[in-house]
């Protein structure tokens, strides 16, 4: 049993070793990050200089993405249309549990109209190569899991379902204890239970970063050690040349650009 495990572990490594994979930091992947939707997360990456110097994005692009980063949502044409149809929608409700309803619809679509806002700008703003190359360095940003997030890679992938049922295994594998330390991460960012000295917080924060980072490449491995040799050559093109990014901590006040 021994022997099969050392030979199971030298196979993984001796892969990783082929091929660039980006179960590392040799890439534009973001451990030990607070969960953020795509739209967000390539507004981070715009926000880094590396990133900016690999899509040779102009300043006059810089100044219109920051731009509607820092502007209102009030700013946005249908968002008067949704407050002034959601004011109606609750001077007509006749409950609390009717008006409760109403404003989570509202807070939906709010959310909704802001992302679809920034996702509108960042398309009209970049070019089709800037574009292509933000989508690159999304997925090494993600890392492999962004397989399972978009039906249109697992088919370019060319991912079969016992493919697909083993890469759910590895993730639930991880799963329990990653959300565990996640927690404990942004718990003692937000509401420390104890009042706790400033530097005090910040090492275990520091140290959480890097307990999530490790356990994270190791799920990294272990997903990409599903994919076949040529899969494994698909997806480092759908990720492109790597960008290492140095990440700092991910903290949840944090927003691109700021």
């Amino acid at each position: 049993m021994i022997h099969m495990k050392i030979i199971s572990s030298l196979f993984i490594i001796g892969v990783i070793q082929t091929f660039s994979l980006y179960a590392d930091d040799n890439s534009a992947r973001r451990f030990a990050a607070l969960d953020r939707d795509a739209v967000i997360c390539k507004y981070f990456l715009l926000s880094e200089k590396q990133v900016q110097n690999s899509l040779k994005v102009t300043q006059q692009q810089v100044e219109s993405l920051k731009s509607v980063m820092q502007s209102s949502p009030t700013n946005i044409p249908a968002f008067a249309d949704l407050r002034r149809s959601q004011k109606q929608l609750l001077e007509a409700s006749q409950s609390d549990e009717e008006r409760t309803k109403i404003r989570q619809a509202g807070n939906e679509k709010a959310t909704f109209l802001i992302h679809q806002n920034w996702e509108m700008t960042i398309q009209n703003t970049l070019s089709t190569f800037q574009i292509k190359r933000l989508d690159e360095l999304y997925l090494q940003m993600k890392g492999p899991q962004a397989i399972l997030e978009d039906t249109n890679i697992v088919q370019q992938l060319n991912i079969t379902k016992q493919q697909i049922n083993q890469l759910n295994d590895v993730i639930s594998s991880y799963s329990q204890f990653l959300s565990l330390l996640r927690q404990r991460f942004l718990r003692v960012q937000i509401q420390p239970i104890r009042n706790r000295d400033r530097a005090d917080l910040d090492s275990e924060i520091q140290s959480l970063v890097r307990v999530i980072k490790e356990v994270e490449k190791d799920q990294d491995t272990e997903l990409l050690a599903v994919l076949s040799k040529k899969q494994l050559h698909l997806w480092n093109d759908l990720c492109g040349g790597p960008l290492p990014i140095n990440w700092k901590v991910d903290y949840f006040s944090d927003t691109p650009f700021q």
